[in-house]
């Protein structure tokens, strides 16, 4: 009988120490040093309104996977560098079109059909070169154009990133295009565009 009570009395033992860490696996928290937890919250920007969505995969691509439209008159020259890709445009010279190709989902397992209504783009400019608009397309179709007034322009050495709503959520299943309108109204002197990064979050 004492044999019982002592094996039952050890078994306790072993369950009361080992509790604290079945406690902590199931939290979904990270110890961290100091002795407090860390707290898996994504504070996105813009902030969900939780009455479309609760599902989201947000995407960014190097600004090397960018490049200008062959129609674009108004470029000078352009090339990929380490953190960019740039886009040096002429005097006067009209617009330039940048191209900002993403990978979209057609689908996800399940029958889910992934959403789009906010894209971004990390961005800096030189002289007088500015941004006006950017047109989105899934694949060949044009999807919406916004215009910014005023034009955008960064002349720091740091990049800024550019929130884009599409005021809608769009299905975007045949790839999607962000085409960045740029122009350079400066009568002398050449400006550049410089493409940091670009993305999207496809939400469900």
């Amino acid at each position: 009988m004492k044999r019982i009570v002592v094996a039952m009395f050890g078994v306790l033992i072993v369950m009361l120490c080992i509790m604290p860490v079945l406690a902590r696996e199931d939290s979904g928290t990270a110890p961290m040093a100091g002795g407090g937890q860390s707290v898996d919250i994504d504070t996105q920007t813009p902030v969900l309104d939780g009455g479309a969505f609760s599902q989201y995969d947000t995407v960014f691509f190097h600004g090397a996977m960018a490049e200008a439209n062959p129609s674009s008159i108004g470029v000078n020259s352009e090339g990929d560098y380490s953190d960019c890709h740039r886009i040096t445009l002429n005097p006067s010279g009209g617009i330039a079109y940048i191209n900002c190709p993403y990978v979209s989902y057609d689908s996800k397992k399940g029958g889910i059909y992934p959403m789009v209504r906010y894209c971004g783009f990390q961005y800096r400019t030189s002289g007088a070169a500015e941004i006006y608009r950017v047109g989105v397309w899934n694949g060949p179709t044009w999807v919406n154009t916004i215009v910014f007034d005023p034009p955008l322009k960064n002349t720091t050495s740091d990049y800024t990133l550019q929130v884009i709503d599409l005021g809608g959520w769009y299905r975007f299943n045949r790839g999607l295009n962000l085409c960045v309108w740029t122009q350079n109204p400066s009568a002398i002197n050449t400006g550049a565009v410089y493409i940091g990064g670009y993305g999207a979050r496809y939400e469900w």
